[in-house]
C-alpha cells in the first residue's frame, strides 16, 4: 500500500547545487513537490510571492551565501508562519543545535546526513505537525496578550485573553460558567450574572467570521462553553 506523502509542497534552501539535487530526489520518493531557492533572497522572493502556494515544509540550510539560513526562520516565526523548519548544517554542537530550535527550528540535522535519516526525520516531523494541526491557528503568546486566529493576530484586554486562553486551553472540554466565573475572574461566591455571555460575545466579534453563527467559541446549552478549532 502506498504511503500518503507526509507534506504537499516545501521550499529547500540550499546553495550546494548537487546536495540541493539529491536532497530533491528524497523529496520526491516522499512524495513531495518542492521550489528550490540558493540564497536568503531567493527564498523570501519564494515566500512573498503570493500566488505561490506555502510551503508545508522549509528544508533550510544555515550557512547560505547571504547570510544565516537562521534569519529567515526567525523572521518567518515573527510574522507567524506555522508550517515546519528542518534546518540542515555542518555546525552539529550541542549549542549550535539549541540556538537553531529557540530561534524556531522544528528540528535540526547535522552534515553529513544518510538520505534515510533525512527521510524519516520528515516523516516525523509530519506525524508531529499533523496532531497539532488542531491547534495551529491559535497560538496563545502571553506576554503580548494576543492569538492568533485563522485571520490573524487579535490583541485582546486582559479579561479577553484570559477566557479565550482558558477556553482553547481546554481542547474542546465542556467548561461550566461556574468554572469560568471562578478560574477567569477569580469569584468565590458565584453572583447571578451575564458576565461569561458578555465576554464571549466580544471573542466571537474578533474571532469568528460570522458571530452570530460561532463555530470556534461555543455555548452547550445546560452546560457551559466550548472551544472548537
Amino acid at each position: 500500500m502506498t504511503q500518503a506523502a507526509p507534506f504537499n509542497f516545501a521550499l529547500l534552501v540550499e546553495d550546494d547545487r548537487n546536495l540541493a539535487l539529491a536532497i530533491g530526489v528524497a523529496l520526491k520518493r516522499l512524495g513531495i513537490s518542492h521550489h528550490h531557492a540558493r540564497t536568503l533572497k531567493e527564498a523570501r522572493k519564494e515566500l512573498n510571492t503570493s500566488e505561490k502556494t506555502t510551503p508545508e515544509l522549509i528544508v533550510l540550510d544555515r550557512n547560505l551565501p547571504d547570510g544565516d539560513g537562521l534569519s529567515l526562520c526567525e523572521s518567518l516565526r515573527e510574522s507567524g508562519y506555522l508550517g515546519t523548519v528542518l534546518v540542515l548544517t555542518a555546525a552539529g554542537q550541542t549549542e549550535d543545535r539549541v540556538e537553531g530550535l529557540n530561534r524556531g527550528a522544528d528540528d535540526y540535522l547535522a552534515k553529513p546526513f544518510s538520505w534515510e535519516e533525512l527521510e524519516a526525520r520528515i516523516r516525523a516531523l509530519a506525524r508531529r505537525s499533523h496532531r497539532a494541526i488542531t491547534q495551529a491557528h491559535w497560538k496563545i503568546d502571553e506576554s503580548r496578550l494576543r492569538i492568533l486566529g485563522k485571520t490573524g493576530w487579535i490583541e485582546l484586554t486582559p479579561l479577553e485573553f484570559k477566557l479565550a486562553s482558558h477556553l482553547i486551553q481546554a481542547q474542546g472540554a465542556i467548561i461550566s460558567r461556574d468554572d469560568l466565573l471562578k478560574n477567569v475572574w477569580g469569584f468565590t461566591l458565584l453572583p447571578k450574572t451575564r458576565t461569561v455571555d458578555f465576554f464571549l460575545s466580544r471573542l466571537r466579534k474578533h474571532f469568528e467570521k460570522d458571530p452570530e453563527n460561532p463555530r470556534h467559541f461555543l455555548t452547550v446549552r445546560g452546560a457551559g462553553y466550548r472551544f472548537e478549532a
